[in-house]
């Protein structure tokens, strides 16, 4: 499991776009990990593109993790799944995927990140740290709030929500080891290009931790 920097796809950003060209420029910038993520797609649409997406996310030694959907993560050979607290209850989840995919859940608050910490799931998704567009109804934690989540998780934090090439340095700082990123990457034309600053970002802020002796 390696979601240093995990992709999330996005209706809105693959419209006039090739979904395998634009996942496949963003791995080659330092993608990580991509989670396919999309609301506007029958079942059988996903099925097919998944089946396209997992054969390249293998061919580059990327992790590939669906939203939402267990059947499908299952049905392509995921690395893993992520759910939320309107989706199949993480307990339910884990019965049905065994140890065959990784679990990660949605947490929007402190509270809600320290109840995580009894589910049986691998990591936690916490956020949103900044403003974002990408989702409508979302809660604002904060950076504050991220520190605290580091300092008391006994499980992998991945922070989203708003992190941008020029925010990287800041939840890094902040203690945060992986990052999912949506418009962030897919917001600029270059996808390439702004993984590849992201990555830059990321290794540089731990490198300068690493100096001061913080890391």
């Amino acid at each position: 499991m390696n979601l240093n920097i995990y992709l999330i796809t996005d209706d809105k950003y693959f419209k006039g776009r090739d979904l395998l060209e634009t996942i496949e420029k963003a791995i080659k910038g330092g993608v990580t990990a991509v989670q396919y993520r999309f609301k506007d797609k029958t079942t059988r649409e996903m099925y097919e593109e998944l089946l396209r997406v997992r054969e390249l996310t293998r061919r580059y030694g990327v992790d590939l993790v669906v939203n939402d959907r267990v059947d499908l993560a299952l049905a392509v050979e995921a690395d893993g799944v992520h759910v939320g607290k309107e989706d199949l209850p993480p307990e339910a989840v884990r019965k049905v995927v065994g140890d065959k995919l990784y679990v990660g859940y949605t947490a929007n608050s402190l509270e809600e990140l320290k109840r995580a910490q009894e589910l049986p799931v691998d990591y936690i998704g916490f956020g949103s740290i900044y403003p974002t567009n990408t989702k409508e109804n979302y809660k604002l934690v904060g950076l504050e709030a991220l520190k605290e989540a580091v300092r008391i998780s006994q499980k992998p934090i991945v922070c989203i929500g708003g992190i941008m090439p020029y925010r990287v340095a800041e939840v890094v700082k902040a203690g945060c080891r992986n990052l999912a990123i949506s418009a962030g990457i897919l917001g600029f034309e270059d996808v390439e290009k702004a993984a590849s600053e992201i990555k830059r970002a990321y290794k540089n802020t731990l490198k300068q931790l690493m100096l001061l002796g913080q890391i």
